[in-house]
């Protein structure tokens, strides 16, 4: 999926022009619906087709974060060409209402190529669940995990072991050096020894 760049020569309504429109929109009965599949090149095809016989569109999404939907519209918006006049929470969600414009012009082909299909569009959601839920498993299972280990002492267990490790290793080496030396003192007394001897 490639994402449209927004447009600079963007058309402006007047505030009271959005206040008309955003009424006209919830009274609306007809609206399009924006599933778990997202934005795909069905749903902008629906918005021209809408648009060929209404100023105004009307899509519900049920996307509980609002930046989420924030980012819905915001796509909508680049991708169809539209002037996004308000979002609203209802009943069955969040309401996008869309305004087509003064100046608005049926596109030749109104199904964009440079969005996924249904079918991707429902692929791609279906991996992005399993990675949420993933996410959210792995994430209780380390929680769980350090509550284990302070339930049974193992956390100030592993900090001891991980204090005591320098020290012991200080030790070995010490313990290694005094031995060389005594070493090196019984090869001393043994040569003492036979020089006598002779």
């Amino acid at each position: 999926m490639i994402l449209a760049n927004p447009s600079d020569d963007r058309e402006m309504i007047t505030a009271e022009e959005r206040s008309v429109f955003r009424r006209i929109g919830l009274k609306m009965k007809a609206y399009l619906p924006v599933g778990i599949r997202g934005v795909f090149d069905g749903v902008i095809e629906n918005m021209h087709l809408h648009w060929k016989h209404r100023e105004v569109v009307k899509l519900i999404t049920k996307q509980k974060t609002l930046a989420f939907v924030e980012e819905t519209a915001r796509l909508l918006e680049y991708e169809s060409g539209g002037i996004l006049v308000a979002i609203e929470r209802v009943p069955k969600g969040h309401a996008l209402i869309f305004y087509r414009g003064k100046n608005y012009r049926r596109p030749i082909n109104i199904r964009p190529r440079n969005l996924l299909t249904k079918a991707k569009a429902l692929k791609r959601a279906v991996a992005m669940q399993r990675h949420e839920a993933l996410s959210q498993h792995i994430e209780q299972l380390e929680i769980n995990m350090k509550k284990m280990k302070r339930d049974l002492g193992m956390e100030d267990y592993d900090e001891e072991d991980e204090d005591g490790s320098g020290s012991e290793s200080e030790d070995d080496t010490t313990g290694y050096d005094e031995g060389m030396e005594d070493y090196d003192k019984e090869e001393e007394d043994e040569s003492d020894s036979e020089d006598e001897d002779n």
